[in-house]
């Protein structure tokens, strides 16, 4: 299971780098100049170029006490801008560690290109734990960033089944990370080395491996299958 949650983040990955690049430029300049699906690499470059020289002339002013007159839109989405410069940086590392750990070599490409290298070596990368936990959660980390940029919401998915230790009809299922959690804040078990004891409490999360033994003891109709 993890081997498909991994394959579904990177190509997750993989599909919002056209949508982080239109998002790049404001709408209106978007409609009039830019229709192709993906930039190219001159305007990507022209562009980050155009990024970097706006935010350090920010920066300098802001140390001046100076501040930005009128309300001009910015040429650029800077959140998106650091979004899609983080997935580009990470997908790059990532595939060195991946290589450096199965005696690889890198190889030049996009990062879509990339991030295709890594879905082919996933069979292999899952002979190996510590990489493959790596892999996972850095794949993870990169879709939901992408998706938090893109004003995308993680789907959830609300069971009908009730929480073991409340009762209440509080569970959920989130199938990108494969686990399901009690949303009830007061939702409290009797273990009290249980993180849902401590000042701040944690909520109550299993992981889908689990989820046979949960529907052991849960007594209502399942919302999702095992």
């Amino acid at each position: 299971m993890r081997t498909q949650l991994t394959y579904d983040h990177l190509a997750a990955v993989r599909a919002y780098l056209p949508e982080l690049d239109r998002a790049l430029v404001p709408s209106a300049q978007r409609r009039r100049q830019w229709n192709q699906r993906e930039l190219t690499p001159e305007q990507r470059d022209r562009m980050n170029a155009q990024a970097v020289a706006e935010r350090e002339a920010k920066e300098r002013n802001l140390t001046q006490g100076l501040k930005a007159l009128g309300d001009a839109p910015a040429p650029m989405n800077l959140s998106v801008f650091d979004a899609r410069t983080l997935i580009m940086v990470s997908v790059a590392e990532l595939e060195e560690a991946v290589c450096d750990k199965l005696g690889l070599s890198t190889l030049p490409g996009s990062t879509a290109d990339t991030i295709t290298r890594l879905i082919g070596l996933l069979d292999r990368i899952s002979l190996h734990d510590d990489l493959m936990d790596h892999v996972h959660a850095e794949a993870a980390r990169l879709r939901q960033t992408a998706r938090a940029v893109l004003g995308e919401a993680e789907p959830v998915v609300r069971l009908t089944a009730r929480c073991i230790h409340c009762r209440s009809l509080s569970l959920r299922a989130y199938p990108e990370r494969a686990t399901i959690a009690c949303v009830d804040p007061t939702c409290r078990c009797d273990d009290q080395d249980c993180p849902c004891q401590r000042e701040e409490p944690w909520r109550h999360v299993w992981p889908y491996e689990r989820w046979p033994w949960l529907a052991a003891n849960l007594r209502d109709q399942i919302g999702v299958a095992p």
